[in-house]
């Protein structure tokens, strides 16, 4: 089947995030250091830690994670504005704008790509491969912010489309999240590509959609016996974009 659009996960695919495995200590952390800038617009009844508990609960807590794992989005803004109401708050637009770019600073602070990141997206490039970017952004936060965690590192230009479950109504592994990309490239999802480092979101997602997948297993890690299996599996993204190359796209 030819390889005719190559879609990447971001967060330990393309991008190492040192948060990975730490999500949830960072969230409550994070909340509690920003309750000096709630402050300065609102009169908080709670102590910072009160403060981090309930509005983190709601971002983060047991709802949220059911609404993620039926393939649906809860957006940023909307898990903030009921956090804050939570804690007696009330935010307009823009002071939501101004919170969640606070909240995700930090993350950019400790995002960088891997060392052969750069180095497999030009080569697809020179190749004419078109390239999309598949994320569930952290809480559904906005692409505008993931987009930035390219830009810094000059690689955002690599990408035609940019798919985040902080834009969509979905999360991978849900088919209509996969699509969007294959749809937004206006390839058909039998000829796209899709890699990724989570096999029971990108590998499952993929075969759902009708793609073909690679497992990038950066951790040299036993890859589950049940559930969908990748077209590929592979170490490094050289040994992924080395097999396009070498085939011709036609895998």
């Amino acid at each position: 089947m030819t390889i005719r659009a190559v879609l990447f996960d971001l967060g330990n695919t393309l991008l190492e995030y040192e948060l990975q495995g730490r999500w949830r200590e960072f969230l409550r952390r994070r909340l509690e250091e920003m309750y000096p800038l709630v402050c300065e617009s609102a009169s908080v009844a709670l102590s910072p830690a009160d403060f981090a508990a309930r509005v983190g609960e709601i971002i983060g807590g047991e709802h949220a994670r059911q609404i993620e794992r039926s393939g649906r989005s809860w957006h940023f803004a909307a898990r903030l504005r009921e956090g804050l109401a939570q804690a007696g708050l009330s935010a307009d637009a823009a002071w939501l704008d101004r919170l969640t770019d606070a909240f995700y600073e930090p993350i950019r602070a400790c995002t960088k790509p891997y060392p052969d990141t750069s180095e497999a997206l030009d080569r697809l490039r020179s190749q004419g491969m078109p390239m999309a970017i598949i994320t569930n952004s952290p809480w559904d936060t906005p692409t505008r912010l993931l987009r930035g965690d390219l830009e810094q590192w000059n690689l955002a230009d690599f990408f035609r489309a940019f798919i985040c479950s902080g834009e969509l109504p979905w999360r991978k592994p849900n088919p209509s999240f996969m699509s969007a990309a294959a749809e937004a490239l206006e390839v058909p999802a039998r000829h796209c590509l899709v890699v990724g480092d989570t096999p029971e979101v990108d590998i499952a997602g993929a075969q759902a959609a009708g793609m073909q997948s690679a497992w990038l297993n950066r951790e040299g890690a036993a890859f589950p016996t049940s559930g969908p299996q990748p077209n590929w599996a592979a170490k490094e993204l050289a040994e992924i974009v080395q097999a396009l190359v070498a085939t011709g796209s036609d895998a």
